[in-house]
């Protein structure tokens, strides 16, 4: 039933409504009457009706006045205002107000009915928006830890966002610091439903749900989204996690945790969490994994290739250095042939899907050619199937080979490695690459060396210029490295310390 309140200070005409009307069959109820504006407040906060029919005009607290009070507390609160003949600057009030219905007087009770069926109507309406309205929250609450999990699930892949997603993730983001870490957790067995169901209320209760802001899964991982914030206390948590997980099930689970980046960053910050799985199994099956815990260097130098700057190659030149520096990274940190056969079939599979890599004992500039390969076809850098194309590859593969060898001029390159004539190489080398062999050799060596910096802090300058192809003192090598960078070795070096160094980086 339609609760109703009758708020009126003339007796008669009070009584002779309430007497009058078909309550019953309008399916309405009178629940109470007042006299004026005052009693009819608190009658409201008592009955609570759901239609209150007022006089315009009445003593202590008139009928406008009583709308205005009782807004803020019922807003779905509808009102029927009796007004008369004379009474329009209320009226006018009463309209400004939103009221909608009106009953003249004198009135009799089919003019009454009348406008009390139409606000039965409005009244049903209203009813059926906020039933619509508490499904559809329903539902949306229901299926929002799903959707979350989807869009997630196609950010860390890369796939294509679609439109209503993107608004959706855009909602979910609103009042949200955009600067997130990924927290993996891995399992060596595939993970069942109960399995995230545990695992996800472990961490939830750790964590804080409002610092888990979106979640996903694959086989055997769980990927978490979580406030940069919490990064630097995870460790002590995530391995309470694992102690209250095995609690359930015994199993060895691995975490490890990303970089700090925002929400477009997703699949960059998921291949560094591959990454490190695979890095926490070479050092030896690592129960929880950071960047932080590798000691690797702030501006995120790995031994891996690095993704982004392969994205961004312009040319095939760029991909092969990409892939050098990697090489000569795990050099550096004593990997044997087999661990950088794996890290490199690692990081095809990663980067570019690449599954069925087999290289046995094949010699590292092979694997090397294999990689770049890959990468170059899967970013559109690769050269062409020409003779010039297939020419300069030779070109730039004898250049890293020899590039440690002092004596690598254009001269010897052309003479002792490649069998040309100097001059016919020249030319050839600046008509494909628009750029001076000189130019080009100097350009890779300073590059190397930044990067190589990057990777060592600690590296004597002496065997940084050896590496590259300078003498062991490494005085001439500080000369023309200053010239190119505007730092000595020592300066870049330190700015690179403090992560002052990316100006210098696109050089």
């Amino acid at each position: 039933m339609i609760r109703v309140l009758l708020v009126d200070d003339e007796d008669i005409e009070r009584e002779a409504m309430a007497e009058i009307i078909p309550w019953k069959k309008l399916g309405m109820e009178l629940v109470d009457m007042a006299w004026n504006g005052i009693e009819g407040l608190e009658k409201i906060r008592v009955s609570e009706p759901d239609i209150v029919i007022t006089d315009i005009k009445m003593p202590v607290m008139d009928g406008i006045q009583l709308i205005e009070k009782t807004r803020e507390s019922y807003p779905d609160l509808l009102f029927v205002v009796l007004s008369g003949y004379g009474e329009y600057e209320y009226t006018s009030r009463a309209m400004e107000l939103g009221i909608r219905h009106y009953i003249l007087k004198p009135c009799d009770e089919e003019k009454i009915v009348e406008v009390l069926q139409g606000v039965k109507g409005e009244l049903e309406e209203q009813r059926d928006r906020r039933k619509a309205e508490l499904e559809y929250r329903s539902t949306y609450n229901r299926m929002l830890p799903r959707v979350k999990e989807q869009i997630l699930g196609i950010l860390i892949t890369k796939k294509q966002v679609s439109g209503s997603d993107r608004v959706l993730l855009e909602k979910f983001m609103e009042d949200v610091r955009n600067s997130f870490v990924l927290l993996g957790i891995q399992s060596p067995q595939e993970l069942e439903q109960l399995d995230r169901f545990v695992l996800t209320n472990i961490l939830t209760e750790l964590l804080g749900a409002e610092n888990i802001y979106m979640d996903t899964s694959t086989k055997n991982e769980m990927i978490y989204l979580i406030s940069e914030e919490m990064a630097e206390n995870l460790q002590p948590l995530v391995l309470k996690v694992h102690k209250e997980y095995r609690k359930y099930k015994e199993a060895r689970l691995r975490f490890a945790v990303s970089r700090a980046g925002g929400i477009e960053e997703a699949s960059r910050l998921y291949e560094q969490l591959q990454e490190l799985f695979f890095l926490g199994d070479s050092e030896g099956s690592m129960e929880f994994i950071s960047f932080e815990i590798l000691d690797r260097p702030k501006e995120g130098f790995t031994v891996m290739p690095d993704p982004d700057r392969i994205r961004s190659a312009r040319n095939y030149g760029d991909v092969l250095f990409e892939i050098y520096v990697s090489k000569v990274a795990m050099e550096i940190r004593g990997f044997s042939q087999k661990r950088t056969r794996d890290s490199f079939r690692f990081f095809l599979n990663m980067f570019c899907g690449k599954e069925d890599c087999q290289w046995n004992d094949e010699d590292a500039w092979e694997v090397l050619k294999t990689v770049v390969e890959e990468c170059a076809l899967f970013v559109g850098a690769s050269l062409p199937d020409t003779k010039d194309g297939s020419r300069l590859k030779h070109i730039l593969y004898s250049i890293y080979q020899n590039i440690k060898n002092p004596d690598l001029s254009l001269q010897y390159l052309a003479k002792e490695v490649l069998f040309m004539n100097k001059d016919y190489f020249g030319r050839f080398f600046y008509r494909c690459t628009n750029e001076k062999y000189s130019a080009f050799l100097l350009r890779v060596r300073m590059e190397l060396a930044k990067r190589l910096m990057a990777l060592e802090p600690d590296i004597r300058i002496s065997e940084l210029a050896q590496q590259i192809g300078y003498p062991a003192d490494g005085q001439y090598f500080a000369k023309v490295f200053k010239k190119y960078t505007g730092l000595a070795p020592s300066e870049y070096r330190r700015m690179e310390a403090n992560g002052e160094s990316r100006n210098f980086s696109d050089r």
